[in-house]
């Protein structure tokens, strides 16, 4: 897909410029209102997800299904299809992506673990995020271009893939984006009724087949 060659350009420029920053110019994200419990949280649900992508969702089956549905064999497929889904949850949740607000810091937390240096692993390291790091939402847009011709915006695409090669890994898939949903939703101490029906959409609550329903209890 051309959208995805455009992505992978833009994100081979974001690598070199991360590889090559002096790392002299920084900002602090602190001034933005993130408190400390609400980046813990968010912390904690980007760690287990990214866990979860190294364990499970690098298998060769899933690369090569992936691959042959893009028409496109980078080895970032998963990945970047991972980061739509996420930017699909933003637009599902109805939150702010930029890093000027603690949501959009969630945000860049999790885009730093999976495609940066690690730069955000503790609250205090908000306080001087490199400009390289901030560059990270630059590739926002060729995200939403992808995330475009993948079909249906409201509602995740990895799944597609996941219950054809890994039905079990497809629930678990659910319930890490489902908990890193929920803990974003909760920046302002509540869960709204549009935010509600996004993680019903996440844990296929909505639909007519109990046997689909993920289990969220406890998550």
């Amino acid at each position: 897909m051309k959208q995805f060659k455009i992505l992978y350009e833009h994100y081979s420029q974001l690598k070199n410029q991360l590889n090559n920053s002096e790392e002299d110019i920084t900002t602090n994200l602190l001034e933005y209102g993130i408190k400390e419990d609400y980046f813990d949280n968010v912390n904690r649900a980007t760690e287990l997800l990214y866990k979860f992508y190294n364990v499970k969702l690098v298998k060769a089956d899933i690369r090569n299904a992936l691959s042959y549905k893009l028409n496109d064999n980078h080895s970032e497929n998963v990945k970047m299809c991972l980061l739509i889904d996420v930017l699909r949850s933003y637009d599902g949740l109805g939150h702010p992506t930029s890093f000027t607000t603690p949501e959009g810091i969630a945000l860049l937390v999790l885009m730093d673990k999976f495609i940066g240096n690690h730069e955000i692993e503790a609250y205090g390291r908000l306080g001087k995020v490199t400009s390289a790091t901030l560059s990270l939402i630059d590739v926002i847009p060729s995200l939403s271009d992808c995330s475009d011709v993948l079909g249906n915006k409201y509602a995740l695409f990895l799944p597609s893939i996941l219950a054809k090669k890994a039905p079990h890994t497809e629930s678990l898939y659910r319930q890490y984006i489902y908990r890193l949903c929920k803990t974003i939703a909760e920046v302002d101490g509540e869960i709204s009724v549009a935010e509600e029906e996004w993680l019903r959409e996440i844990a296929l609550l909505n639909d007519d087949d109990p046997n689909n329903d993920v289990e969220i209890s406890g998550l």
